[in-house]
Formats: C-alpha cells, sequence, structure tokens
C-alpha cells in the first residue's frame, strides 16, 4: 500500500469514528436543557418536606396541649402557642381542632405500634401475634404515661391507625386457620381495643397487682376470641416471658 492510501485509509478511519462520536453526543444530549441557568428544581420536594415537618409540628403541641390538664379544655390558640406558630398556620393544616385531635391520636397510636412492631411482627402463629401484640401495647403505654393520658383522655382509638390494621390482620388469619373463632373481625377489634383502653386506665388509677392484672385481661381477650382455657393459659404465659426480656422504651416525656 503506498504512502498516499496509508494516508486515505487513516482519514477514513477517523471520520468513522467523528462520524460515530458525534451521534453518541448527540443521543446523549437529547432532552437536555442547554439554557445556562439551568438546575435540577427540588423546590417541590423541599415544600413537601417542610410542610410534612411543620403537620408533625402541630400534631406533637396538640398531644402535649391535651396532656397534664384537669379542667378546661385547650383551643386552637393554646395548640399555636405550643406549636409557635400563628392561628393561620394551623388553618392551612387542620380546619378544625376535632381533625387535628383525631390526626395526634392516630399519629401517637401508631407511634406506640411501631414501637413494638420489632419485638412482634416476627411471630407466626396468631394466637402468639395476638397475646405478645396485646400485652406489648399495654405494657409500653403504661410505659409512655404521657401520650397515654392524651389517648384515653380524648377517647382516641381511631379506625384507620396501626393497631387496628394489625390487630384485624392477626384475627382474621386466627379465624382463618381456626384459631379464633369470632363472628365479625371488626367488631372484635373495636372490642378489643376498648378492653386495652380500659385495661390502661385501670392500672394507671392502681390495681393491688398489675402484672396479674396484665395477665387477665390477656387471657380475658384470648377468651373473647374463643381460645380454650388451656390455649389461653399458654398464651398468657408465653406473652409475658417474651416482654419481660425486652428493654424498656423512652418515654414521651424524655424527648
Amino acid at each position: 500500500m503506498t504512502k498516499r492510501q496509508l494516508e486515505e485509509s487513516a482519514c477514513l478511519v477517523f471520520a468513522r469514528l467523528a462520524r460515530a462520536m458525534a451521534r453518541s453526543y448527540i443521543r446523549a444530549m437529547e432532552g437536555f436543557d442547554h439554557r445556562p441557568d439551568h438546575r435540577p428544581d427540588h423546590r417541590p420536594e423541599v415544600a413537601e418536606k417542610r410542610r410534612a415537618l411543620m403537620r408533625a409540628r402541630i400534631l406533637e403541641a396538640t398531644a402535649r396541649a391535651f396532656t397534664g390538664r384537669v379542667s378546661a379544655t385547650p383551643g386552637i390558640e393554646d395548640i399555636a402557642r405550643a406549636a409557635d406558630i400563628s392561628r393561620g398556620t394551623f388553618y392551612r393544616y387542620f380546619e378544625s381542632l376535632d381533625e387535628a385531635v383525631v390526626a395526634a391520636g392516630i399519629a401517637v397510636s401508631d407511634e406506640l405500634m411501631i414501637g413494638i412492631l420489632p419485638f412482634y411482627d416476627f411471630l407466626k402463629e396468631p394466637w402468639q401475634r395476638f397475646s405478645v401484640g396485646f400485652r406489648l401495647y399495654l405494657v409500653r403505654s403504661l410505659e409512655d404515661p404521657k401520650r397515654t393520658e392524651f389517648l384515653i383522655r380524648m377517647d382516641v382509638w381511631p379506625h384507620g391507625s396501626l393497631v387496628d390494621k394489625y390487630m384485624s390482620a392477626d384475627l382474621q388469619k386466627g379465624l382463618d386457620e381456626g384459631q379464633f373463632e369470632i363472628d365479625n373481625v371488626e367488631a372484635a377489634t373495636d372490642f378489643l381495643k376498648g378492653a386495652s383502653a380500659g385495661t390502661i386506665q385501670a392500672v394507671r388509677r392502681g390495681v393491688a397487682e398489675p402484672e396479674r392484672y396484665i395477665d387477665a385481661a390477656v387471657g380475658m381477650g384470648l377468651r373473647s376470641l374463643g381460645c380454650d382455657v388451656e390455649a389461653c393459659r399458654k398464651g398468657v404465659q408465653f406473652s409475658r416471658a417474651h416482654v419481660a426480656q425486652l428493654p424498656a422504651r423512652r418515654p414521651f416525656s424524655e424527648t
């Protein structure tokens, strides 16, 4: 091959390489905004985070405003003051005091439930899940009297909370597997939420032997689900031994 042919061949190779690079560049730049001031717009994400933080702040203030009071019910002004916000800011998030109270009730109840999930949700048998979950919710509530005072005082055990979701699922599974005998899962869930609230109130007021009182509540809970005496005894013992191994929870007043 002559020198001229070699030069022509080299030029052809470089030309093909240049065309390939140009095509790659064009593909890479498709849809790219070439304006000098173009930057990813994170403002919607930042705004959503700020809104979530403010909402949580108002809910926390709502729960705090209702605890430690013996007479007058707090108003929106009290909650706004506790959250260090204006009344107008409150109304940007909630239409009424009742709406904020219900939302705060769900938030407090869900926080308690989230706290017990790591110690309960790995259990497989419905009778184990119910007995441990029921006892843990009682114990954790009693360890956190400030939050529990809000739930009990306002009678906030709302539908749509995590305790509703998990308890209903456990009861349905127990029914499907023949471990429980109940006519209506929703009615049973509401009944047991009421039983847990009553037990918490009684222990907070003072009972002679709180541990035995909670044992009895767990046993009666299982009996209400159609478990026989032996299954109730097993559930009480299993849940007591399981919960006794767990660390205490840091109370609301220290957070």
